[in-house]
Formats: structure tokens, C-alpha cells, sequence
């Protein structure tokens, strides 16, 4: 692949993106085609989860005369509807930062510091420890993805697991090996949320500092 070389700052004002007026007016959707080989009953599979359409609440309109569309996984009716749609929430993805504090796929671990624009990188510093403080806060935090909820847990594992012994007839067993934590007894899910949510967030906290170490140069 060779060594990276630097070439120069990018030329900001020169791109220009006309936006459309709706964005401030109306609500935004996610607008998915669906595999209809893969889904079923109660059970909504996407033919590609990486293309999926934002369209517009006024875009609905003419799409439900093209297309036979369904608003949830409830109202899917197999073999008739080929795509459906739900909201974007803008409003949590604002308070809340988008679950993927990875370095795998952060941009500032793909390449060498020194080849990051300058603002980008100072940029890059506020970011981070702007989501340093909001990990810290024992309030902000609870609207992450991740936090820990033992009854919404509880609901998911009930209905995935338990409820479900043909395919899972050791449920308990499955849920230990699948969460990783082999004291769970079928009943302590209060215990098992705190413990998968200590390991989340101690694993975020790292990925923070690490990042801020490795930019501030």
C-alpha cells in the first residue's frame, strides 16, 4: 500500500448542497425494501441493511401508489407488502451519541494523527470530550443505547428465549453463553443488565481516552 503522504487542506465553501425545505417542516422516515424470501409473520427482513432510503412524510403519498407498504414488522402481511417505513428519531440522536465507540471503525484510528487536518483533529478533541462528560453523567447517560434497562431486558430475553423452547430448550443455558454471564438463573435480570452495562460503559470510557491520547499530539 506504500506510506500515507500528506497533499493538502481541503478547500471548504467550494461544495455546495442545496437543502431541501422539508427537512425543517416535516417528518423524516426510513423507507425499506423488503426480502420477502427472508421474511415472515410478526418478522420484517431488509433486502440490504446498508441502503436503506430517507424519504419525506409528504414522499409517502406518491410511494404507496408505486409500492405496497406496511408500517411495522404488526402490519406486514407476507407475499403482499414489498416495503415498508419508520420515523427517524432526530431528536434522540441529538442528546445521544450514535452506539459505535469502536476503533475498528473510528476514522481517527484508520490513520496517522499527523495526516488529520488540523481543525478536524481540534474538532475531534471537543467531540470526544464532549461524550467523556456525558459518559460521566449518571443522568445524560441513561438515554444511551445501551444503557442498562432490566425490564426492557427482561421483555427481550422472555419473548426471544423463553417463550421460545422448541428452538431455545435450554433458554437459560443460551442466555448465559450468548450474554456471557453464567450465574443467570432465569430470574436475576436486574443483575445481568448492570453487569453488561458496567462492561459497555468501562469498554466506551477506554475508546475515549485511547482516541484523545492518540489525537492530541
Amino acid at each position: 500500500m506504500g506510506e500515507w503522504v500528506r497533499i493538502k487542506n481541503k478547500p471548504y465553501g467550494k461544495e455546495k448542497h442545496k437543502i431541501d425545505p422539508r427537512a425543517f417542516k416535516e417528518k423524516i422516515f426510513y423507507f425499506v425494501k423488503i426480502d420477502t424470501d427472508h421474511s415472515g409473520k410478526g418478522s420484517i427482513t431488509p433486502v440490504d441493511t446498508c441502503k436503506y432510503k430517507t424519504i419525506f412524510e409528504s414522499d409517502l403519498k406518491e410511494l404507496k401508489k408505486k409500492y405496497r407498504i406496511c408500517e411495522s414488522h404488526i402490519d406486514y402481511v407476507h407475499g403482499f407488502h414489498t416495503h415498508y417505513y419508520y420515523p427517524v428519531n432526530m431528536y434522540s440522536l441529538i442528546n445521544n451519541p450514535y452506539p459505535n465507540f469502536s476503533k475498528h471503525y473510528s476514522c481517527f484510528w484508520s490513520i496517522d494523527p499527523q495526516f488529520i487536518q488540523e481543525d478536524w483533529r481540534l474538532a475531534g478533541i471537543n467531540h470526544l470530550k464532549h461524550w467523556q462528560e456525558y459518559f460521566n453523567d449518571k443522568e445524560r447517560v441513561k438515554g444511551y443505547h445501551y444503557y442498562k434497562n432490566p425490564a426492557s431486558l427482561k421483555r427481550f430475553i422472555t419473548e426471544t428465549y423463553k417463550n421460545n423452547t422448541k428452538k431455545y430448550p435450554d433458554w437459560i443455558q443460551y442466555v448465559r453463553d450468548n450474554y456471557k454471564f453464567q450465574i443467570f438463573n432465569g430470574s436475576n435480570f436486574e443483575e445481568l443488565a448492570n453487569t453488561r452495562w458496567e462492561i459497555e460503559l468501562q469498554k466506551t470510557k477506554e475508546f475515549l481516552s485511547d482516541t484523545l491520547k492518540r489525537i492530541t499530539i
